[in-house]
Formats: structure tokens, sequence, C-alpha cells
């Protein structure tokens, strides 16, 4: 049994010895890229804005016609154009000339100062401005949010809703990502069946590879379906020869890995000519992962119950398929204060189901009760996990424990 933390290093260390993060690039349209991962740095190739504009509605004039103007002793304007955002005026500014302009539009030129529309009077085509305008006052000036061969996004970032306004104002139809690895993912188990089956008496629908399917998909992948498996070895067999084939770098199965008669995957594994570089790992939920290697492919075999499965796909498998995307992520970690208190007599590090909530800055999170291996309505209702240490353990209600955001 070794430790979470060395179960990932030997799968990175794997996966880099073996070259699986082969860090392929695509392009991919604007408007699908949400979520992939940036394969090259993005640096400005021009100014926003590109030119002088109006970030109001106002009148465009030169602000040294306005000195010593005050609400008594107003300057006249000659109104000589109007201007609005997709446009732009022909007209050059003389000595006590103005253009009204709307938000958006270039600034016309001659005219260095903008006044606000409410702040002068307009009668007919004249302008009376009752104050002194500064020079560059509420101009917009181009380049002013981003200058050309400004450094915007670096290599590796994945794309979220707050990158997208910068790539489509510069006109990246299409982004250069890093192409999403592939993951085969299959069930084991006599009494599963797909989930289009009427149940017969002792007979469970198969869940897990979809629990599995969709981690695939939140840490970058593409989930391969390969189907629900018979606990029979040459069956598994197959099911790796299938995914040699597809030259899927890591294949991922549910159920068999424990030391019952109707374990077979750690069999298949011989069987099939991998190197075996753990057994078991000392979590709660879901100790007995088994991982092998062959050339070019990587076997892991999680346990067959749902939360056994999902949380060692989740603190463990999620870093590596991100690790095969491109990036170094893990799921989000943060502190909450205990609701209800967690009581251990002794066993390994635990994995907590829970519900957490943020008021006034602060995070409170609360275990739910039922944390029973095959329960799924549990899964359903969290959106955290809490981590606990192994041996007894006693966390009373108001202390800070450490909480994994659930993707």
């Amino acid at each position: 049994m070794i430790s979470l933390e060395s179960a990932k290093d030997i799968l990175f260390d794997e996966i880099e010895r073996l070259g699986l993060c082969l860090k392929e690039v695509e392009t991919v349209p604007l408007w699908e890229v949400g979520g992939r991962v940036l394969a090259e740095n993005i640096v400005a190739g021009e100014n926003v804005p590109a030119f002088d504009r109006s970030p109001i509605d106002g009148y465009a004039l030169r602000a040294s016609d306005t000195l010593n103007a005050t609400a008594d002793s107003p300057v006249s304007f000659e109104i000589i154009d109007t201007v609005a955002a997709g446009s732009s005026s022909t007209k050059k500014l003389s000595p006590k000339t103005a253009v009204k302009i709307f938000t958006g539009a270039p600034m016309p030129k001659g005219a260095d100062s903008l006044i606000r529309l409410e702040e002068a009077v307009e009668s007919d085509s004249e302008l009376l401005v009752k104050r002194t305008v500064e020079m560059g006052e509420n101009v917009a000036l181009k380049g002013e949010d981003i200058t050309a061969g400004e450094f915007l996004l670096s290599e590796g970032t994945i794309l979220r809703v707050v990158h997208m306004a910068i790539l489509a104002t510069l006109g990246f139809e299409f982004v250069p990502v890093y192409r999403k690895p592939e993951v085969g993912v299959f069930s084991t188990g006599n009494e599963l069946v797909e989930i289009h089956s009427k149940l017969q008496h002792g007979q469970l629908r198969v869940s897990n590879i979809y629990t599995l399917a969709e981690i695939v998909r939140q840490a970058g992948g593409i989930p391969v379906n390969l189907g629900v498996v018979k606990d029979r070895v040459e069956d598994v067999v197959k099911v790796y020869e299938k995914a040699h084939e597809l030259k899927l770098p890591v294949v991922i199965s549910t159920g068999g890995t424990a030391s019952g008669d109707y374990d077979i995957i750690k069999d298949a594994m011989d069987v099939a000519s991998t190197t075996r570089l753990f057994n078991k790992v000392a979590v709660r939920p879901g100790a007995p992962v088994v991982a092998s290697v062959k050339p070019g492919q990587l076997l892991i075999g999680l346990s067959g119950n749902p939360a056994g499965a999902a949380v060692t796909m989740l603190v463990i498998i999620f870093p590596v398929i991100s690790k095969l995307v491109g990036i170094d992520r893990e799921l989000e970690r943060s502190q909450g204060k205990l609701l209800k208190p967690i009581f251990h007599k002794g066993g390994l590090r635990k994995f907590l189901w829970a519900d957490f909530y943020e008021e006034n800055g602060c995070l409170y999170v609360t275990p739910y009760e039922n944390q029973f291996c095959g329960a799924i309505k549990t899964q359903a209702r969290s959106n955290c996990l809490i981590e606990t240490p192994g041996g007894e353990i006693k966390i009373e209600a108001g202390r800070l424990v450490d909480i994994l955001k659930l993707p």
C-alpha cells in the first residue's frame, strides 16, 4: 500500500517516461474553445482601441477654446457635424467648432477633448460650454486597453469566459490548443447490465463508467466507452487488446481490483504483458487501486463501488489526465469551518462527501451522514470532499478542515 502522493508521482513519471504527454496542437474555432488548453502564448497584434474614441455621449472640441468659460460667460461653438459609433467625421475642427459625438465613435480631426452631453447647452447648430475643459478630458486613447505587442495569455492557460473577449477582439477566429487525449473507460461485473436494460433479480445498471467518463471530460480528455465486461480474465484481456489497437494512452477500469475470486483485473493485466506499478493506495474509500504499464499505455483499475471509484478518480486520475492534456491541475483546495463533528476510530486517510457554502467571506462545510461506499444519492448532493488524516480522528464542529471542491 502506497500513499496518495506516491501513486500520483509514479503515474506522472510514467507519463513522462512513455512520452504520453505529446502536446499535439490543433486549431479550434473560437466558438468552441471554452475549457481547452491554450497551446501558445497570445501577444496582441494591434492596439485596442485601434483609434482615439469617445467613451461618452457628448461633444468633441479643442480644450484651448474653452479657456475661462463659466456659467456666466459661456463660450459659443458651432456644431459642424454629428458622428456615431461605426462611422467617422470627415470634418476637421477649427477654432470654436465642435462635433456632436456618441459613445464608441472615433475622435474627429483636430479635437483633443470631450464634454458630456448634459454639461453643455445645444441650440440649433450652436453649443454653449460653461466651464473650462481639460486637455484630453474624457478621451479613450488608442491602445488604452491593449497595446500592440503586449503579452496577454500564456501557453497552458485553460480558456474560460474571461478570455473570450480578448481573443475575439484580437480577431482569433481559430485558436491553437492542445489536442484532447482519448482515455478508455470500462466496468467489470457479472451483475452489471447496460442502462437501457430491464433489471432481473440481482442485477444492477452500470453507473460507474458514466461518472468516470465525466471526470475524464472535466480533466480535459475524451472518454472512450469500452463497455461492460464480464468477470473473466480473457474478456478483460480482449478489452486491453482493443484499447491497444485504438492507441489509447490510458485505460481505466472500475471493479475487480480487490482480492476475491471474481476480482480479475490484476490477472488480466499480467496476461496483457504489463509491469505492475502498485496494488493499493492508502485512502478510503477506494483503496484497491491497481496500476500497470506497458509500452505506450497506462492501465489503471479502480474499485467497483461507486464512492471508491469516484473518489480515487477525482484525487488521483483527474490530475493524471490533466497532465496528459499538458497542464498541472488538481481539484481546487480550500478550508471550511465544520458544522458537524467528525469522528473516526482509526483507519486510512479519508475523503468524505460534503456540501459547502460561502457566507461573509467564510466557507462552511457539512459532511453527509451516509458515507457508505455504495451510496450514490450522497454523491449527487455533494459539491466537495472533506479530507481527513488517517488514524483516530476527532474534529469538533467549528474547526477548520481541508476541502476539495468538485469540478
